[in-house]
């Protein structure tokens, strides 16, 4: 009897991680279509410098009645023909509660590297902030946040948060609908959440 119980108790912790551990990771589906959301091209050949930890950023507070407002304003405003909006940005939430640590890997011939410390340095205590980050890389067009993705396989659409700061008062966040076909992602509509 207590072999059993022990086993069972083990199942039930092996099944408890494994559920923290899928929440706290990206999918092999995720990173997929979170490396088409970061690909772009510069002129010189630059790139933007994605935080380390893909969330949802300047979401107007924490509290339940905040994300609510969030979550409205975002519906509001993203009405596409065709695609269940509401059902997709409840899941974007659900799917983005906690910070999950990206497992991609930097690509700037994509456009994009993963900072890996080399940059949010700039913004500690005498680190120089934007002048400094640009004088010393002159080639990464600011800091972008990300959220982890949520996709309809059914339809077809794609959605996620991104923000990118290029200067103190330079930047903005967007909640960005994609139409996810033959390996590409195709942007149908956008609603903006902050703008500095």
């Amino acid at each position: 009897m207590n072999r059993t119980a022990s086993a069972v108790f083990v199942a039930v912790v092996l099944a408890a991680t494994s559920v923290l551990a899928a929440e706290n990771t990206a999918t092999e589906q995720e990173n997929s279509l979170l490396m088409l959301v970061l690909k772009r091209s510069y002129r010189d050949g630059g790139y933007t410098v994605v935080s380390p930890e893909a969330r949802l950023s300047h979401m107007g507070g924490r509290g339940a009645r905040e994300i609510e407002k969030s979550k409205k304003y975002i519906i509001e405003h993203l009405r596409t023909k065709g695609v269940e909006v509401a059902r997709l940005v409840d899941r974007l939430f659900e799917r983005n509660k906690k910070a999950v640590r990206l497992s991609i890997k930097s690509s700037p011939e994509d456009g994009y590297v993963i900072d890996d410390g080399k940059y949010a340095k700039y913004f500690e205590k005498d680190g120089g902030g934007w002048d400094r980050w640009y004088e010393e890389n002159p080639k990464a067009h600011g800091s972008t946040t990300v959220s982890l993705p949520v996709y309809d396989e059914k339809t077809g659409p794609v959605l996620v948060y991104t923000g990118t700061q290029t200067h103190w008062l330079a930047g903005s966040g967007w909640v960005i609908l994609y139409r996810y076909e033959k390996g590409e992602l195709k942007e149908v509509g956008k609603v903006i959440l902050w703008v500095s």
